[in-house]
């Protein structure tokens, strides 16, 4: 794929020359700030985390793909983020640490690739450098960056994908493709929209006929293995998370909530990207430039644009993780935006310096201000959740019960990893039976009307609710409750989760 070509010398004259420097040596202390920003909350750890850490250590210890011991499941989005934890378990290292190291890793190494593509799209190392900025300065980005999820690394391989677009090396990118599905299963669209880019840009049938012969076995290669265990494993290669997000049912009023929650999670920290991005790309047009070579520019966009309905035509409960592999680009054309006004307009440097650092400040501030009011107060609420309630509830369950003892629980991440002891969990991640359970009614309505014993009876039930002790019955007796200060970004009001022991 061709694009831009580099800036003639005519256009760099009047840049000074400090420009050069900042652009050369800038960049190590932007990724510095970022890893230490994250590194300072290294210890916010989501119990989606401590399911990937069971599933990796059950593995490495023989008790195959599963969370509970000996029982096969497929309850991770990312099965290669298992076996990256896995890999460095069995080298003798502390699976948490592995996770949240790799991830901290793959973070900022998503920093430098942001200024690569960057550069491949617009080809000038100052705006390549800025929509670096704009990236390592996102809070959604800052929060899951070190948390041990396949976040990061979704992130990473997806830029990979685009880079390598750009370069003209479709076999590679149809591969990373297939990374890419084994950490976020929306990656089989990306493989499908560069099958579809490199069509658009050759329309050749002889020619998109060779490259899928090479193409589809190079993504194949990857996937299939995994497909293949899954199928004959799980019964589908689709993993069970699907169901658990997901909105049971389908109608306007689910498409507006997911469509409502996309936007507000992108314009909480990319309101004024998205906002130039819109101008630049009407300055393109009004500039009547041809559609193929506009298209070539913004042939990430189309990824973007397929993420978002894909969540909304799921019924997928939306959370800003979800949407982290289409912020970076959308930074990037934000200042993608800011390069197609200084063409439009002819501006001279001076104002097109201006007009990116604007952009920059307004950026960063919105960001720091969601950061430090909203970001940084839930992440230590959680915290402090995840150690002083749950933690402990698993402990006793460690210490008080025997092995085989069956747990019911909303959350099985921490509780499942610290107790050792088989959980099931209200959403269906382990038991896809139980989704089915709680079809058509809500969580606090299920748990009410014991819609989990149409599954199993279990020993011990772990209720989270905005009352402690709401369920309390003879043949449910309260062993434990606990205060959990800030279980979601948007729920700033305390939950309680109840440990109670089933009396039969």
């Amino acid at each position: 794929m061709s694009n831009s070509t580099e800036n003639t010398p005519e256009e760099l004259k009047d840049r000074h020359p400090l420009w050069s420097t900042v652009v050369r040596f800038g960049f190590i202390p932007v990724v510095v700030v970022f890893y230490v920003t994250v590194a300072l909350h290294f210890d916010y750890t989501p119990d989606d985390t401590y399911i990937y850490l069971k599933y990796a250590k059950n593995l490495v210890e023989g008790a195959g793909f599963s969370f509970n011991d000996g029982e096969p499941s497929s309850g991770v989005t990312g099965p290669l983020w298992v076996f990256l934890i896995a890999a460095g378990t069995a080298g003798g290292l502390d699976p948490y640490v592995v996770a949240k190291t790799l991830d901290l890793l793959f973070a900022s190494l998503s920093i430098f690739l942001v200024y690569v593509l960057a550069y491949a799209i617009m080809r000038d190392r100052i705006f390549a450098f800025v929509s670096a900025c704009m990236v390592a300065a996102d809070s959604w980005i800052l929060r899951w960056a070190g948390s041990g999820m396949e976040t990061s690394l979704g992130v990473l391989l997806t830029l990979l994908v685009f880079w390598y677009v750009y370069r003209g090396e479709y076999v590679v990118a149809s591969l990373v493709s297939g990374l890419l599905t084994l950490v976020r299963p929306e990656g089989a669209m990306l493989f499908a929209l560069v099958q579809i880019d490199y069509g658009f840009l050759k329309r050749d049938p002889v020619a998109v006929r060779r490259m899928a012969l090479r193409s589809i076995p190079a993504y194949l290669v990857i996937l299939a293995p995994w497909v293949v265990y899954a199928a004959l494993t799980f019964g589908t290669p689709l993993p069970n998370t699907f169901g658990a997000k997901s909105i049971s049912s389908f109608s306007l009023d689910t498409v507006l909530f997911v469509a409502g929650s996309e936007a507000k999670i992108v314009l909480a920290t990319q309101a004024v990207s998205l906002t130039v991005l819109i101008l630049g790309f009407a300055a393109a047009v009004r500039r009547r430039l041809p559609w193929a070579a506009l298209r070539i520019e913004i042939f990430p966009l189309f990824w973007v644009l397929a993420l978002f309905l894909f969540y909304v035509s799921t019924n997928i409960q939306v959370v800003s993780r979800y949407l982290l592999p289409a912020t970076p680009i959308i930074a990037i054309f934000g200042i993608w935006g800011v390069k197609k006004i200084q063409e439009f307009w002819k501006l001279e440097w001076r104002w097109t310096v201006t007009l990116l650092m604007t952009m920059l400040l307004l950026s960063t501030a919105q960001n720091v201000t969601v950061y430090s009011t909203a970001v940084i107060p839930h992440m230590r609420g959680f915290t402090e959740g995840m150690n002083g309630c749950l933690r402990p509830i698993g402990y006793w369950l460690r210490e008080n019960t025997p092995p085989g003892t069956t747990v019911l629980t909303p959350d099985i991440g921490m509780l499942g990893y610290v107790s050792e002891r088989r959980l099931f969990d209200t959403a269906g991640l382990v038991t896809p039976e139980m989704k089915k359970a709680f079809s058509g009614v809500s969580y606090e309505e299920g748990m009410k009307e014991r819609r989990y014993e149409s599954v199993l009876i279990p020993d011990y039930v772990v209720d989270r609710s905005d009352r402690p002790e709401r369920l309390a019955a003879p043949d449910l007796v309260p062993v434990m409750t606990r205060e959990f200060p800030s279980i979601a970004l948007t729920k700033t009001e305390p939950v309680y989760y109840t440990l109670y022991k089933s009396v039969r």
